[in-house]
């Protein structure tokens, strides 16, 4: 039987790796004490603070209050990641606040705009006018 802190240590590398392989940049497991500046079990790119647990049972409430203790100290906002035992390697329950929620549900529902500053855009319209000039010019 794995020891509880190598088991938790095991599942915060797991996150991070999973949260990388997602995309996530910076997604890596803190490996001090959390006494300094990086609360987060996870360190990432999100402005989360990340309490992973990996258990077979959980109090959440309590997992909730030491992610909101440690998001307040860091200026981030809590969540509290679980995988209990038995769940799928890559399968998580993210914990959040219903305030986080619905912003980041309001968020998904906004209208996407394309990046009006990006390049690939950019090149795309002068092309399109270029194509457009040539061929009001075949139609005079």
């Amino acid at each position: 039987m794995i020891n509880a802190k190598k088991k938790g240590n095991a599942g915060e590398n797991r996150f991070a790796k999973w949260l990388a392989l997602k995309g996530i940049d910076n997604a890596k497991r803190n490996s001090g004490s959390g006494s300094g500046l990086a609360k987060s079990d996870v360190h990432n790119s999100l402005g989360l603070n990340l309490e992973v647990k990996t258990v077979k049972a959980l109090n959440l409430k309590k997992a909730m209050e030491q992610s909101e203790r440690d998001a307040m100290m860091t200026h981030t906002k809590p969540y509290v990641v679980v995988h209990f035992d038995g769940m799928p390697e890559d399968t998580w329950i993210i914990c959040m606040s219903s305030d986080d929620w619905i912003e980041l549900y309001k968020r998904a529902q906004e209208p996407k705009t394309p990046d009006n500053g990006g390049k690939e855009l950019t090149w795309a319209l002068k092309t399109l006018v270029q194509a457009c000039k040539k061929v009001i010019k075949l139609l005079e």
